[in-house]
């Protein structure tokens, strides 16, 4: 009789002889894969047809139309982006912007829209078919956004809670999106309108999406001290809604058990976006959140997070002192920092003599003076406001922060701040200068990014030409990542960084045929020259390109190829009912 050993032998031989003998439409050759699950690379051939992996393994005897040479190099899944505003370009833009440059070049394949709950257009169909229409360089996960729907239902009269009745429509629509192929629900309650919402509401719109196994994803409630809407000379004014527990008082903390209750109290999963510890007041926040998070999960509450690596925050760059102080005295400031009333193009002309206005009232001047101060401090410090835009014949300026330039002046940095503005300042750019603020720490930049719960995003979109001031992340996210949290910190594993970027990410969403090396996934690939990856996006230099990420593709087409952009359009529009009925 023959040894069962020797059967599997004999049955593997079977098996693999018909394999080896098949001509596939591409063959990546001799590369080291990390298949996503954030296992260790094995050395393995993959194959391609149709734009379906076919065949993982030793395929020496394989052919193919087209064999890549992959040896010494790295193959991972495509990175899944889990907070993108590359929706409107994607949706209306120029081909050259559906080409999305920048996020190819970075690895990315697939964007999760909705971002901090907008939709470019509505219903979802239009938008749906507006990226169809146009085609798409990446993949794109469509979202329902709790803004669009609560602006659907209540038009410009939202600064309040909503009625049962308004709620009801809400419900609707969401039922609609999801219905029309969407994967959850994206918010953004820090924002108008969903700012003014109850958390009862979102619970509400939630438990719709459960009905689909969809997921929720938010721009957190507060990531700051106080919302990103308010300083410290508003709080007397602002009346908040009767239905919050705590009235202005939301701290990060505040935000992160909202989104942990909104996934208790559906069975949803649910993510903290972008997550981030703004200002050094708040430095630390990331031990808070993350055991909140373990206690939860360990409870089964799905609890998730998305991070983009870098220790500064927002897509441009910053004023410092607050907008308000540059719009007439009087002007009403009820509605809140975000209020648009701020942004009045009529404003602009009479800005400076609306500060200087301020500046002569000693009451107005020691609330500009504390207000900056809170601003300062919210996004770093003054030593770490790095002037990034600085008008012609003032480049020298540039590189700088405004604490050196303070000392050289011999004045506070808030005094030097007003004085840039009053010196320099234009109809067009009033602080005179701008500035990147550095307000995160390493430490919880770190702590967060070591979690097995977060996922990789950018916050960023397509751009082209990027201007100064523009955050780096729009670049370099992904091999930024590589290059300092791998390479050069060792705060993760290679490994654990491909299974934060793809796997993860597919998991949350809930797709079954992406973010894995794997027999019947769809071909997004990325082949990666590890050692020489590198992100030259910088503060100064947004637009610098990337090393080392040398292909890219999607659906099995190649949108990067020997590190050069092919400008080809292969993404598709996932759709929850048809991916999942493949």
């Amino acid at each position: 009789m023959m040894r069962r050993s020797s059967l599997w032998m004999v049955l593997l031989l079977l098996l693999s002889a018909p394999l080896q003998a098949q001509s596939f439409d591409l063959l990546l050759r001799g590369g080291r894969v990390l298949d996503g699950t954030g296992n260790p690379a094995i050395r393995a051939d993959v194959a391609v047809t149709d734009g379906v992996i076919v065949a993982v393994g030793d395929l020496a005897g394989a052919s193919a139309e087209r064999i890549l040479d992959v040896t010494g190099q790295v193959v991972t899944p495509g990175f899944i982006d889990m907070h993108s505003h590359a929706d409107r370009p994607f949706f209306a833009g120029t081909v050259e912007q559906r080409r999305a440059p920048n996020l190819v070049a970075q690895g990315i394949t697939t964007v999760v829209f909705g971002p901090d709950g907008r939709n470019p257009t509505w219903p979802l169909v239009d938008e749906i078919s507006g990226y169809r229409d146009g085609g798409t360089a990446l993949n794109v996960v469509p979202m329902v956004g709790h803004g669009t729907v609560r602006g659907v239902a209540m038009g410009s009269d939202y600064e309040r809670a909503a009625t049962e009745a308004e709620i009801a429509r809400m419900v609707e629509e969401v039922r609609a999106g999801m219905e029309a192929g969407a994967w959850g629900l994206g918010a953004g309650p820090e924002y108008r309108p969903g700012r003014f919402s109850t958390t009862e509401e979102i619970i509400a719109l939630a438990h719709v999406v459960a009905e689909y196994d969809g997921f929720y994803y938010s721009h957190q409630r507060s990531q700051s001290p106080l919302p990103l809407w308010l300083v410290p000379s508003m709080v007397e004014d602002y009346v908040p809604p009767p239905t919050w527990p705590r009235g202005w008082r939301l701290t990060a903390t505040d935000g992160m058990h909202e989104t942990i209750r909104i996934g208790r109290e559906t069975g949803i999963r649910v993510v903290g976006s972008h997550i981030k510890a703004k200002g050094p007041a708040t430095w630390g926040q990331s031990a808070i959140d993350v055991n909140a998070i373990r206690r939860a999960r360990a409870e089964g509450v799905q609890v998730y997070l998305d991070q983009y690596p870098y220790e500064t925050f927002g897509g441009g760059s910053v004023e410092v002192v607050p907008r308000h102080y540059f719009a007439p005295v009087g002007t009403d400031r009820s509605g809140g920092f975000d209020d648009p009333v701020w942004n009045r193009v009529e404003f602009r002309a009479s800005a400076l003599d609306n500060l200087r206005a301020h500046l002569a009232d000693p009451r107005l001047r020691a609330e500009l003076v504390r207000d900056t101060e809170y601003i300062l401090e919210l996004q770093g410090g003054a030593e770490r406001h790095v002037i990034v835009v600085a008008p012609e014949g003032h480049e020298a300026l540039i590189g700088r922060t405004l604490q050196e330039v303070a000392d050289e002046r011999g004045e506070t940095p808030v005094e030097t701040a007003v004085g840039l503005a009053l010196e320099l300042g234009t109809p067009g750019m009033r602080s005179g200068v701008r500035y990147r603020g550095l307000a995160g720490s390493a430490e919880d930049v770190e702590r967060y990014m070591r979690q097995d719960f977060t996922a990789t995003s950018t916050d960023g979109g397509v751009v082209l030409n990027p201007g100064p001031g523009r955050h780096p992340r729009y670049y370099g996210s992904y091999p930024h990542k590589i290059q300092v949290y791998v390479k050069e910190k060792g705060t993760i594993t290679l490994p654990f960084f491909v299974r934060s970027s793809t796997g993860l990410p597919a998991q949350i969403i809930g797709l079954p045929d992406r973010g894995y090396v794997r027999v019947g996934q769809r071909a997004d690939l990325v082949v990666m020259d590890v050692d020489r990856v590198r992100a030259h996006a910088s503060i100064l230099n947004p637009g610098g390109g990337n090393e080392g990420i040398v292909h890219v593709l999607v659906n099995g087409v190649a949108v990067v190829e020997d590190e050069a952009l092919t400008g080809a359009l292969p993404g598709e529009v996932l759709l929850r009912h048809e991916v999942r009925g493949r």
